[in-house]
């Protein structure tokens, strides 16, 4: 199961992105102030479902839409504990 959250877009990837120039003093704060509403909404309504979420597990996955190959769940791996050991 899942969580889906919507709220204004803002045409992200057309018109904006993450820079290094990302700077506090560029906070919408109506859109924070919505995107905090929608998360404590939901957290609120999740607390107060008398029905548990189930936790099955879908196996296996759809296969990817675009590719049509079967997909495979993440599975955990050792962190990388230095910039060289990164995959970034």
């Amino acid at each position: 199961p899942a969580f889906g959250l919507g709220s204004l877009s803002w045409d992200y990837g057309l018109t904006t992105w993450h820079t290094n120039r990302d700077t506090y003093d560029k906070i919408v704060f109506d859109d924070l102030r919505s995107n905090a509403t929608l998360i404590a909404a939901l957290a609120y309504q999740a607390a107060e479902d008398p029905a548990t979420m189930p936790r099955d597990r879908l196996d296996p996955l759809p296969p990817d839409p675009q590719t049509g190959q079967a997909r495979a769940w993440p599975e955990c791996r050792k962190a990388a504990r230095n910039a060289g050991e990164s995959a970034r």
